[in-house]
Formats: C-alpha cells, structure tokens, sequence
C-alpha cells in the first residue's frame, strides 16, 4: 500500500511559486539587457576588450534568463500521463542551457583577448567608461541580492543558478574597474589580463551549475536517511523503518520508504499511520515533498531485512516479530 502526502493545497503553492520566478526572471532580463548594452557601446567606443567582455556576459545573462522562464513554463505543466512525475526535470535542464551560454561567451572571451596579446592597441579609458561600469557594477549587487533570497523564499534551482551567474558579474565588473585604473597608470597588458580573469568566472560558474544539475538528473541522495528514519519511527504504531531513499529538484524532495507495523494491524489503522508518517517526514524536511510509505508487517524477515534463504531452520522466525 503506498501513501502519497501530496496535497491539493500544494498545487496552489506550486503556481504562486512560478508566477514569482516568472517576475523575478522578466525584472532581472530588463535589467541586463540595459546593462549589456551600457556596457558594450561604451566599450567599443573606449576600445576596452574587458569591458566588452563584460558586456557579453551581461548580454548572455539576458539570453539565459529567456532560457529560464522557459524553463521555468514548461517545468510547471502539471503531470500528464507521458509524465505521470510532473515537468519538474526541464528546469534543470534549463540551468543546463545557462551553463551552454556561459560556455559560448568563453570561446570568445578567450578569442578576443588572444589577438589583442598580439596587437598594440590600448583602450582609452575616460570618465563615461567608469562611470557605467560603477553604475551597472551597483545594479548587478542589487539584483545579486535580491534573487539569492528569491531563491531561498521560493526554493528555485532555477533562481538559484542564474544569481550565481549574476553573482560573476560583479566579481568581474570589479576586476574591469581594476583594469581601468592600471591601463590609466600605463600598464595596456591589464586589459587583456582582467579579460582572462573573466573567462575564469564564466568557466567555473558553469562547472558548478553543470555539476548540481547533473548530481539532480543522477538522483543523488538529497536527505540524509537516518533523518527521515527519525521521523517515521516517532510516529505512534511504527516500530521500524527501512528502504529509504531521496532525490530532488526543482525546489522539491521525493522520498519513499517502507514502515513496519503491528502484523494485526486492521488496513484501516495502518493506512492512517502511513498517512502520518508521510506528514512527519514532509514536516522534517520542511520543504514541499512526495513521500510515498509502504506498509509491511512488523515481522523478523521485515525489521531486520532477513531474506527466507538466510534463515535456516527457521521459517516461524519469518512471522514473529521477536
């Protein structure tokens, strides 16, 4: 018998939560498609490769916020019966295609700042210049903030991964304000150092959106099992519990186990203890979950996972629970 803790009210809950990664994504694609551009027209004109860079990275940022929202749609179809678990899995797959877009922008990062190795232009760095990148370097910790604790709020992976993304910009806005002052000083090389230093921002904040996603697709545990074991135990008329396993994404947990109950137990009883026992681990885990229990007898072959050809002599031991 299998019990799912899903609740008619989660649904609602789910579509709150989308609509709100939906704003939060449309507000932060407005803003960096004005900050890309800020950056990119004054970079051409200034002739600074790191600021165009820059500008690229913003203007990615932009084209990734498309890809999440959607993502972001397409995750929040409810289930149908070609995906009888729901769409959930498409907003990982989504931060994936952030990941593709933070690794084009590289390959011509990396590009750019090689010919300018070679060439003999400096950029020509004037107030303008510092002005936008100060301006856009204060829009980009405004919207760094404020998406990490969106994303904390409503629990998005999505949210998540693109405020890391954001996050890189700032470092790298930094280290082209950085760049300005030593090509002011006469040292032209920094330009194309700081560029290298933002190929490095873009390839490790790929790596960590890539590995997430993947340890997500992989269902690697997401909840620690003696955790959830705690929590199903401590509901009255369970005396064991076993077979416990995790996996998540997308803002949500799903954990099945199996629970012992007293053998004499009427179908009635031990459906209401499941019922409670899905309840206390979802409140453990203190996110929104599917737990779906499985009810055994509380015998020896149950509690102690005895299989029948390992017990020799013995086959009453298979039906008491001493």
């Amino acid at each position: 018998m299998a019990i799912d803790s899903a609740k008619s009210s989660q649904h609602a809950d789910s579509a709150g939560k989308t609509a709100r990664v939906r704003f939060v994504l449309a507000a932060i694609l407005v803003l960096n498609v004005l900050v890309a551009l800020a950056k990119l027209g004054v970079g051409l004109l200034a002739g600074s490769l790191a600021m165009i860079a820059d500008g690229l990275h913003s203007l990615l940022d932009g084209a990734s916020n498309v890809v999440a929202l959607i993502g972001v749609s397409v995750a929040a179809r409810p289930a149908d019966n070609d995906h009888p678990y729901g769409h959930h899995r498409f907003e990982v797959l989504a931060t994936l295609a952030i990941a593709g877009f933070m690794l084009l922008a590289l390959g011509e990062i990396v590009d750019q700042a090689a010919g300018r190795i070679f060439g003999d232009s400096a950029p020509q760095i004037g107030l303008l210049a510092v002005a936008v990148m100060s301006v856009t370097l204060l829009i980009n910790i405004g919207v760094t903030l404020w998406e990490r604790r969106e994303a904390k709020k409503l629990d998005s992976d999505i949210l998540l991964a693109d405020s890391r993304h954001t996050l890189s910009d700032v470092l790298v806005s930094l280290s082209v304000l950085a760049s300005f002052g030593l090509v002011r000083l006469g040292f032209g090389l920094a330009d194309v150092l700081v560029t290298l230093v933002i190929a490095g921002f873009i390839a490790y904040g790929a790596w960590q959106i890539v590995r997430e996603a993947m340890e997500s697709l992989a269902d690697s545990a997401v909840e620690d099992a003696d955790r959830i074991r705690a929590a199903a135990v401590g509901v009255e008329g369970v005396e064991g519990a076993h077979a416990i396993r995790s996996r998540g994404g997308a803002g949500r947990t799903w954990v099945d186990l199996h629970i012992q109950v007293d053998p004499a137990m009427s179908v009635v009883v031990s459906h209401e203890i499941a019922s409670e026992v899905a309840e206390a681990v979802e409140a453990e885990l203190g996110r929104p979950s599917d737990v779906t229990v499985h009810v055994e007898p509380a015998t020896l072959y149950h509690l102690s996972r005895i299989r029948p050809y390992e017990v020799a002599d013995g086959a009453d031991w298979l039906h008491t629970a001493d």
